[in-house]
């Protein structure tokens, strides 16, 4: 009785899960949450589309039509098409079944992306039979909403008895996220298209796709003024004092003498030391991460929905992507340079990251951008305490980028500037803020114009 019962929860689950070899809907809900009915759908149109090409499926509808109409009138000339239609159904099964032997299929995708950026997916594909296959595709069926086939074509291999080849497809991903790819198949419609038989393998793949940014040409500083950007320059200076502050990676210019070799051999790499009296220079970025103030109109969305365009909420998110590619582009710009940035992230919750000398590495930094989700709250700058106030204007300057300007907002830059510390205010938007912000377009950002601040 427990081995039935564990047997039936783990069919559950599995049904839960969704069809390991189809894309689930990005939903933003939990897969346990979403209605059982869905579910049935989702499994019954997995399993359609993986039994039938598309020209397959006309062909299923016009011969179940056909079908019908002969049951009715059982001496209709329609009777000998249904016996036609049958036999070339059942000849494209059989060919099909005969010339499919043991597949097995490796899929090899990057772990890491740069949305907008075309990359490269590498499919190996062994025949473990003697029989030859024909007209073997991989992921010919993988549809998802952000991703996108960079070719116009669909590759097709053809194996020999035990052969093995491979399949290299172009894609993009749309939208920056942590994507989930399913197992991955590979497929055969051989001899008519008709009817698909297919091998699915592995497991679920994911790829983390980074917000685009550019490499800034050059970057100001909060005040400005000559002394601020001589830091910049001396900031990799190596001091001589004996007091000990750390280790960090190597890097070309730095002094041999200064190479903890201990540490390089447990690294693998080499490790120099630093002493108390080099120069550290700290920035701050605040993102607003809020989408309360990028509300689309309901008469925007009505229009939309007339001309047929696509009506993907009631939030506009292309400011918030635009702020977090501007924040990638200030803090790999200033960690460059040798600064150390704290980020912190404003919303629903508080998120503090630190990257620049000695902490994250500037790959982890954009992997947590990548999985960094909206809020649609207003006050999302009341966590900020006033010890973070005081954390934040240590840093000797602050950049705060701003997705609408309102209270909460007006609140956070008057209690930094009472201070004392520098401040740039960016605000994504298309309409000019006050005096006090630097107004930039969401579209100059994310196509890669706004590469002088």
């Amino acid at each position: 009785m427990r081995r039935f019962l564990e047997t039936c929860r783990r069919i559950r689950r599995r049904f839960q899960e969704g069809p390991p070899w189809f894309p689930m809907p990005d939903s933003g809900q939990k897969k346990r949450d979403i209605p059982f009915l869905f579910l049935v759908l989702l499994w019954l149109y997995a399993l359609l589309d993986r039994i039938l090409t598309p020209q397959g499926r006309m062909f299923a509808a016009i011969y179940l039509a056909i079908a019908c109409y002969s049951l009715i009138l059982s001496r209709s000339p329609a009777v000998i098409l249904f016996f036609v239609l049958s036999g070339v159904l059942f000849f494209d099964l059989l060919a099909g079944l005969l010339f499919y032997p043991r597949i097995r299929i490796t899929r090899i995708p990057p772990v890491r992306v740069t949305r907008g950026c075309e990359f490269r997916i590498v499919y190996t594909i062994e025949n473990r039979s003697m029989r030859p296959c024909f007209d073997l595709t991989a992921d010919a069926s993988l549809y998802m909403k952000h991703l996108a086939g960079t070719e116009s074509f669909i590759p097709r291999l053809t194996l020999g008895g035990k052969m093995t080849g491979t399949i290299t497809r172009g894609f993009l991903l749309r939208r920056r996220g942590v994507h989930i790819l399913p197992c991955p198949l590979v497929e055969t419609g051989f001899p008519f298209q008709i009817v698909k038989l297919s091998r699915s393998a592995g497991e679920p793949q994911r790829i983390i796709c980074h917000p685009d940014y550019v490499q800034l040409r050059s970057l100001r500083l909060p005040d400005g003024n000559a002394k601020n950007n001589e830091s910049v320059n001396s900031v990799a200076s190596v001091g001589e004092s004996m007091d000990f502050y750390g280790c960090r990676e190597y890097r070309t210019g730095d002094d041999p003498r200064k190479i903890h070799w201990v540490a390089s051999a447990k690294h693998a790499q080499f490790v120099v030391k630093e002493f108390q009296e080099e120069k550290l220079s700290c920035a701050a970025l605040i993102l607003d991460n809020s989408l309360a103030g990028s509300r689309v109109p309901f008469r925007t969305l009505f229009r939309n929905l007339l001309l047929l365009k696509p009506v993907n909420g009631r939030y506009d998110d292309s400011p918030f992507e635009a702020a977090v590619s501007l924040t990638a582009s200030i803090a790999t710009s200033l960690s460059a340079r040798d600064f150390t940035v704290d980020l912190f992230a404003a919303g629903s919750e508080i998120h503090h990251f630190r990257t620049g000398r000695n902490y994250m590495t500037q790959e982890a930094f954009l992997d947590l951008l990548a999985s960094l989700e909206p809020s649609k709250e207003t006050e999302r700058f009341r966590r900020i305490t006033p010890e973070d106030i005081r954390t934040i204007a240590s840093s000797g300057a602050v950049f705060l980028v701003l997705l609408s300007i309102d209270p909460e907002s007006e609140k956070l830059h008057r209690d930094l500037a009472d201070t004392g510390v520098p401040i740039r205010t960016f605000l994504i938007s298309s309409v000019p803020g006050p005096a006090w912000v630097e107004t930039i377009r969401a579209d100059d950002i994310l196509r890669g114009k706004a590469d002088e601040l």
